[in-house]
């Protein structure tokens, strides 16, 4: 008897016959707990004064957050905020929480109507914006960290900085 074992993989939750899977519907499941108040006053603060967001093209902050292991997801409230500088060659993706920032060296890398940013110097992260507004989700992203062997899944939303700063990138810009 061969039995076949799949490493990593999510149970899915059962769904009645007719109904899509959040996963089928490429949607977050519906259970999701909010930000504590000081994630999102960190995030503003920094948004308006900070270094950091005065290079970024991008500054997103999470409505939900799953943290996943090999028994399954959970449920969890979001804990980081980020910024992306991808306008020079070498671009920069910051994770922060409510006390400081890491910054990491990533690659934009542009599939159809996404943009993915990977790590170039080995950090296990994937994050993963839709940078046109074919599906009327424009600025939604995905990130994807690993501690271990769990998986942190957050998702949210991204604006650019400022869509009339001429470094925006022109996809971000604000048809009149």
């Amino acid at each position: 008897m061969l039995l076949l074992v799949g490493a990593g993989c999510i149970p899915r939750q059962q769904t009645p016959q007719n109904s899509v899977s959040p996963i089928e519907a490429n949607q977050p499941p519906a259970t999701e707990i909010l930000a504590n108040p000081a994630l999102r006053t960190s995030f503003e603060e920094a948004a308006r004064h900070s270094a950091i967001a005065y290079i970024a093209e991008l500054s997103c902050f999470p409505t939900s957050r799953f943290d996943c292991t090999s028994d399954g997801c959970v449920p969890n409230a979001p804990g980081t905020y980020y910024f992306v500088d991808y306008g020079t060659d070498n671009g920069t993706y910051f994770r922060c929480d409510s006390k400081d920032c890491d910054s990491y060296p990533v690659k934009a890398t542009p599939s159809g109507i996404y943009t993915q940013f990977s790590p170039s110097t080995g950090q296990a992260m994937l994050f993963k914006v839709t940078t046109d507004d074919v599906l009327g989700s424009k600025g939604e992203f995905v990130d994807v960290a690993t501690i271990g062997t769990g998986t942190i899944v957050s998702f949210g939303k991204c604006d650019s900085k400022n869509p009339s700063d001429p470094r925006a990138p022109a996809r971000w810009k604000i048809d009149p």
